[in-house]
């Protein structure tokens, strides 16, 4: 019997692995009589252990649940040289889980382990806050995101040019809000690109990030001339083949009178839009221009981008949903419709 205050002293797990025999099979209760941890220990100079003989004994435990009658976690632990213990564990999986865990293992490079290129935390896959923290980690080194792209690949959880096609559209978005709110952003980027006109920065913008402009059409044609007096800023093509338009505006433009009703540039779009649709379908028998455009013309639609709707009212909403009730081959958006627009696109693509 102890004397009063006394306790037994804890015991070192690193000490009790140490003095564990290779290849035996060691079985705990938990205490509370709803399963078991079994473990087996591995010496460190098996040849079979080469990448982690670093450690002079390496225990692998099992957990397992009676209940469930199955096998619900496994941990790694290594006895270190200064007597701490090292433990990782794969928790809350399942054995495919725990079989893909294994193959990322298994093709990690350990000399840049060695050289604390990459750390992997004790129970990372079982904190989520510590797997956030190491992923990001990774992602901010080009090698490590080269290398998180191979693995998700591997396991078939992204498709070729996904995570790309993400970051470009997260940039394009960015570059967007630029142009729109800054005119310092929007001088720039026109005279990067040599270009004239400001409603041609818009052109070249939308051009270069065609999905902005919604999944309704594929492809952006070469052919924008009508006619002599008609040349279209951005003609589509539809996913039946059809010839539409994109008519472009700036977006520094008014939209409403104090009255509600559009202003006299937004009244000149419209007609001019409505002379594009006529020209167009005057010419739906034209085998030359439908060939020169590379679609066919059969009641060409019209979007109309023009000015913004950041300050808009409840009011001014439902006007436009009114104006544009009143056409039946014409809509009219503004930049921040579009600007939303691809925002919820990008978000659907990260899901």
């Amino acid at each position: 019997m102890l004397p009063n205050g006394w306790t037994f002293p804890k015991p070192n797990p690193s000490v009790i692995l140490q003095n564990r025999e290779a290849g035996m099979i060691y079985s705990f209760d938990f205490g509370s009589g709803k399963g078991k941890f079994i473990s087996t220990v591995l010496d460190g100079s098996d040849p079979y252990d080469i990448s982690v003989k670093t450690s002079p004994k390496i225990e692998i435990r099992f957990t397992y649940i009676f209940d469930k009658k199955e096998v619900v976690g496994i941990q790694f632990s290594k006895a270190e040289k200064d007597g701490s213990l090292s433990v990782i564990h794969l928790s809350t999986l399942d054995w495919n889980g725990i079989l893909k865990i294994l193959y990322l293992f298994s093709n990690l490079d350990f000399s840049s382990l060695a050289n604390n290129s990459l750390i992997i935390d004790g129970g990372l896959v079982h904190d989520p806050v510590a797997l956030n923290k190491f992923l990001m980690t990774v992602a901010t080194d080009p090698v490590g995101q080269e290398k998180m792209k191979e693995v998700l690949k591997n396991f078939g959880a992204i498709k070729n040019g996904d995570i790309n096609e993400i970051v470009e559209r997260k940039n394009a978005i960015e570059l967007f809000e630029k142009l729109l709110n800054s005119a310092d952003e929007f001088q720039k980027y026109k005279t990067t690109n040599v270009i004239g006109k400001n409603e041609e920065v818009w052109q070249k913008f939308f051009q270069s990030n065609s999905w902005i402009l919604g999944s309704d059409f594929v492809e952006i044609l070469d052919e924008r001339v009508i006619d002599e007096e008609s040349i279209t800023d951005l003609p589509v093509k539809d996913y039946d083949g059809f010839v539409n338009i994109i008519e472009l505006k700036l977006p520094t433009e008014d939209f409403w009178t104090q009255e509600m009703i559009p202003v006299s540039n937004l009244t000149k779009a419209m007609v001019q839009c409505m002379r594009y649709v006529t020209e167009m379908e005057r010419r739906m028998n034209d085998y030359k221009k439908i060939g020169e455009l590379g679609a066919n013309i059969l009641k060409p639609r019209i979007t109309l981008i023009f000015g913004r709707s950041n300050d808009w009212m409840d009011k001014h909403r439902e006007q436009l949903k009114i104006l544009n009730s009143s056409f039946h081959n014409i809509s009219i958006l503004t930049y921040d419709h579009v600007l939303q627009r691809a925002k919820k696109i990008t978000e659907q693509t990260k899901h």
